[in-house]
């Protein structure tokens, strides 16, 4: 099973309250990178995810945390094989009511895309976010607001001004 079918099929169980973000989500808009497993932001409680999956013949774990700055809870998984996790949408600056369908899939609206990787604020997350930044300039403005307000502004300046990021997504 490909990894774009085992995202459909997730989010199938899951809709409408969920939306795909993370890695596929960035290659839906663009971003260029490798991943392995299948981020989906949801609104509803870990258990009813867990219930849905369940009835799906998909086994699953919660991981709860009451550690500052970790998220309180993830839903954790495989299926056919793909790691996945459902993450509490509040949490990571994704409204599952602002999405669109890309390639056939239901994905977090850009800009909340690039709100939760700024929440995140990996390496990774920031790469990302100034890909799409140098694809779409006009969500530039948006993104450094965004990184300053979580703190991470320094690292999106840094991959802004990466030159190999720049002659990949300019050329």
């Amino acid at each position: 099973m490909q990894l774009s079918e085992a995202a459909a099929r997730l989010l199938a169980l899951l809709d409408p309250e969920g939306v795909l973000i993370g890695g596929i989500c960035g290659a839906v808009y663009g971003v260029e990178r490798f991943t392995r497993g299948v981020d989906i932001a949801a609104d509803l409680d870990p258990e009813v995810i867990m219930q849905r999956l369940q009835h799906a013949g998909i086994d699953s774990n919660v991981r709860r945390s009451s550690e500052p700055g970790d998220l309180s809870w993830g839903v954790h998984g495989q299926f056919e094989n793909i790691d996945f996790q459902v993450l509490p949408a509040s949490e990571t600056g994704i409204s599952s009511g602002m999405f669109e369908i890309r390639a056939g899939l239901r994905v977090a609206d850009i800009r909340d895309f690039i709100t939760s990787k700024c929440i995140a604020a990996g390496q990774q997350d920031m790469h990302d976010i100034a890909a799409i930044c140098l694809m779409q300039p006009e969500l530039e403005a948006f993104s450094r607001d965004c990184a300053a307000h979580y703190r991470c502004l320094a690292t999106l300046e840094s991959w802004l001004d990466d030159r190999r990021l720049q002659q990949r997504y300019l050329s």
